[in-house]
């Protein structure tokens, strides 16, 4: 277990004058109402969701929020908890962010398109608020919960909403050199002006882009090569996303490799080449879904401009990764 003081990035640690908001339902004096003022801490400092405990008395919650360039950095102790963003939230802003929590002292539970996450202290994970997900917390515990806009992570990397609910592991030094720098914010990001602060802003995002792309571990030749190869492919994929003859034979004929050696490259996380764009095309259908100046446009419209060429299967599929229909969730995001 890594020292909880690593993670542990506390308010308390800030000068007099850092502007801090303070949040502690210990004040509620009725014990049945915490969980429901914990809730709505919760909705106001980060975004619509519910809440749910497996213990008889929930009790203990406190919160602590600083802002540092477009950041939100919380730090909350609480009872154990189970939160859930429904696909009944969604459509109630159009706030777009990833949520990152850290744990200082026990394991999170994170789920999102079907997948499953454990996050160990010290561990990377984060969840996408434009999908409903579940974040589970068996025991009481303190985490730092980073709330970051989305449109700067997909700047860096357009597939993030891909890597939601999958762990980056503690031990490897990009996730450990993004705690370190998140501490150094957390410490001084209230002093800086407006330049600085901008710039802190990009350089944490383009250190958390490398922690959660850049494979952990010593590489040797061949899997930097591999490493470098995949990252050509991903852009590739980006750029050329609505092309309906997108796959492993027009990839491997643009960017000179063999469709075999492209298969390897992604066998070796689990994935293939058509898991891939189909993820990808579903999160830019999702993205056309919720732009207002597409509203005229029909379903079957948007599936063409995301790629699909099977209205049907475009439905099929874009269900199976968001739990909903393609109407449903423009109907979400229209209200």
């Amino acid at each position: 277990m890594q020292d909880r003081a690593s993670f542990d990035f506390d308010m308390a640690g800030h000068d007099a004058g850092a502007p801090v908001t303070q949040v502690d339902i210990s004040s509620v004096v009725r014990v049945g109402s915490r969980l429901a003022a914990w809730r709505d801490a919760l909705n106001n400092y980060y975004y619509p969701l519910d809440l749910s405990t497996p213990s008889t008395a929930f009790s203990v919650g406190h919160l602590s929020v600083h802002d540092v360039a477009e950041i939100r950095i919380g730090v909350l102790d609480s009872d154990p908890m189970t939160v859930t963003r429904r696909p009944t939230h969604i459509g109630r802003s159009d706030d777009d962010f990833f949520m990152m929590p850290i744990t200082a002292s026990n394991n999170l539970y994170l789920t999102q398109r079907t997948r499953d996450c454990q996050v160990r202290p010290g561990d990377l994970a984060f969840i996408g608020t434009g999908d409903p997900y579940v974040y589970g917390q068996p025991e009481r515990t303190m985490i730092t919960a980073l709330r970051l806009p989305a449109a700067m992570l997909r700047e860096r990397v357009p597939w993030i909403d891909d890597m939601t609910a999958r762990q980056c592991q503690r031990e490897q030094p990009l996730v450990q050199m993004f705690h370190e720098f998140l501490g150094s914010i957390t410490r001084h990001g209230s002093h800086l002006s407006g330049p600085e602060a901008k710039f802190l802003r990009h350089t944490l995002f383009d250190l958390l882009a490398l922690a959660v792309t850049v494979p952990g571990g010593a590489l040797s030749d061949e899997s930097s090569v591999r490493f470098a190869n995949r990252q050509r492919i991903l852009h590739f994929v980006e750029e050329h996303i609505s092309d309906r003859n997108l796959g492993s034979s027009l990839i491997a004929a643009r960017l000179g490799l063999s469709p075999r050696y492209i298969q390897k490259i992604f066998a070796e996380r689990g994935e293939t080449v058509t898991e891939v764009i189909r993820r990808r095309r579903v999160t830019e259908a999702q993205q056309l879904l919720r732009n207002r100046n597409l509203q005229s446009k029909s379903v079957q419209e948007i599936s063409y401009l995301a790629g699909f060429a099977d209205p049907a299967y475009f439905s099929r599929v874009f269900r199976q990764e968001t739990s909903m229909s393609p109407g449903e969730y423009r109907k979400l995001h229209s209200a």
